[in-house]
């Protein structure tokens, strides 16, 4: 059996949108930011929707990562009534390069619920196949950063899928070390170099 886990949660946002002429929401940005920091650090990834006052978010990875950013999530004062609408164990990560890729509100989103005969988005109705398209659409749809564009950990811009994510934070974090101990070297050399 795989040791990886997907779940999918719907939630509702406390806090009132703003107009913010078609940009990313602030408080999803917020949100965004602190995935994209916490999520490679705890071999997540996943993907991220916000519409109609409605989160829906689909996480991946170890199931022991997962249940403790559940918990985390569940405290959170900026959404309420979380819901777990799937968790299923997947042979690999669908979001693989993604520390949390967001999917603005989009045509497509439209599109598909009307489809499923739903004129507003909310997860909290919706069935085992529109579940499944919405995850679909997910992985699919291009990350929606070229509205808010913001810094990623990775040295790569956050919507763009970044190849062997985890790897790439690791060589971050030695490449971080040698320079460190390349500073302390030549921190050295220069006060024996004082003290002759």
């Amino acid at each position: 059996m795989s040791d990886i886990q997907q779940l999918v949660y719907a939630s509702r946002a406390t806090f009132q949108p703003t107009d913010n002429g078609g940009g990313v929401e602030p408080e999803v940005a917020r949100i965004l930011m602190q995935s994209r920091r916490n999520n490679p650090r705890r071999g997540l990834v996943g993907a991220l929707y916000y519409g109609d006052g409605c989160f829906f978010q689909c996480l991946e990875g170890p199931p022991g990562e997962i249940d403790t950013l559940y918990q985390q999530l569940m405290k959170d004062p900026r959404h309420r009534d979380l819901t777990v609408l799937r968790r299923q164990f997947i042979g690999a990560t669908s979001f693989a390069g993604w520390s949390m890729k967001y999917v603005p509100a989009a045509t497509d989103v439209q599109t598909l619920l009307a489809l499923h005969g739903k004129d507003r988005f909310d997860p909290y109705r919706f069935d085992d196949e529109l579940l499944e398209a919405m995850v679909t659409l997910l992985h699919r749809r291009s990350d929606g950063d070229d509205l808010n564009p913001m810094p990623a950990t990775t040295g790569a811009r956050p919507g763009k899928p970044v190849p062997a994510l985890q790897p790439a934070v690791r060589r971050r974090s030695l490449g971080t070390r040698l320079a460190w101990v390349a500073l302390a070297v030549a921190a050295v050399a220069v006060v024996a170099l004082l003290l002759r």
